[in-house]
């Protein structure tokens, strides 16, 4: 295997199995010869273009300063033989893996929250899954609401015991809820879906009006650039359609057009707007 280039982390062999999980796109968590991590392949039973979409997520996270997972593009080459939770066998070709951290899933609590040294992501989080349409966290498009607090992740990251650090993850959803990619998606009715994403109850009390405004002003700031610089980095095995690279940059400029100047006015009253 060869590492897509440009991570400080580079796992170049999977030296072993440690577990499959039976997620929508079938996760197996491996040993490497950089160490433990999480790997997504093609040939899972949701499709390549999860894949994209975890991609573009993650990348977008990390330009609006959001903290991610150590992540990285690799070469599979069938070595070792994978077979995932659907019985499908994962597929040669560019694989992703994200490094393990040690951290736990939210647990729904609020006093977890409370032990963040970053609870300015709670705003951005909410930014990016909105900008995104990201079913897969707090979605209120579906009836009842899809709330799956496994996809916010606190991280440890070398802390103190009694502080904890979020990480954007898990992006896999974005766009469509894990169907295919299509044309639709730079629709009006979707670039201008007023349905917020990711907002969890338990946020509003951490969550703070200037950091949504600040979140806010760097989706505004993202260039149509580097837009596209992202969605022209994802491998052709995942995207082999190159119109729908066209389709999803003309999505996150309008849709980012869109949000930024009025989502603070729409999540906060007008009175907390200064706090």
């Amino acid at each position: 295997m060869v590492a897509f280039a440009g991570f400080e982390w580079n796992p170049t062999c999977i030296r072993r199995v440690a577990k499959v999980y039976p997620t929508g796109s079938e996760v197996v968590e491996v040993v490497t010869d950089a160490g433990p991590g999480f790997a997504k392949f093609l040939g899972n039973k949701e499709g390549p273009h999860v894949l994209a979409c975890e991609w573009i997520g993650t990348r977008l996270a990390a330009l609006m300063g959001l903290p991610v997972f150590d992540h990285a593009i690799f070469e599979y080459d069938g070595v070792p033989e994978i077979e995932l939770a659907s019985g499908n066998t994962a597929q040669r070709g560019p694989a992703w893996i994200t490094r393990r951290e040690e951290g736990n899933a939210w647990s729904g609590e609020e006093e977890d929250l409370k032990l963040l040294i970053n609870p300015e992501v709670l705003a951005g989080l909410v930014v990016l899954d909105t900008w995104t349409l990201n079913c897969d966290r707090h979605c209120p498009a579906i009836q009842p609401t899809r709330i799956n607090r496994n996809n916010v992740f606190l991280s440890r990251r070398g802390q103190a015991e009694d502080s904890l650090t979020l990480l954007a993850m898990d992006h896999t959803h974005i766009f469509t809820c894990g169907r295919a990619l299509t044309k639709k998606l730079a629709e009006i009715d979707r670039v201008k879906s007023d349905d917020i994403y990711g907002l969890f109850p338990e946020f509003r009390k951490w969550m703070k009006a200037p950091h949504m405004q600040a979140a806010c002003e760097r989706l505004a700031g993202i260039s149509d650039h580097g837009i596209r610089q992202i969605v022209d980095a994802v491998p052709d095995a995942w995207l082999e359609d190159l119109s729908l690279r066209q389709v999803l940059e003309r999505f996150l400029t309008g849709r980012r057009d869109f949000l930024a100047p009025d989502l603070t006015t729409r999540i906060f009253p007008q009175g907390e707007l200064t706090l």
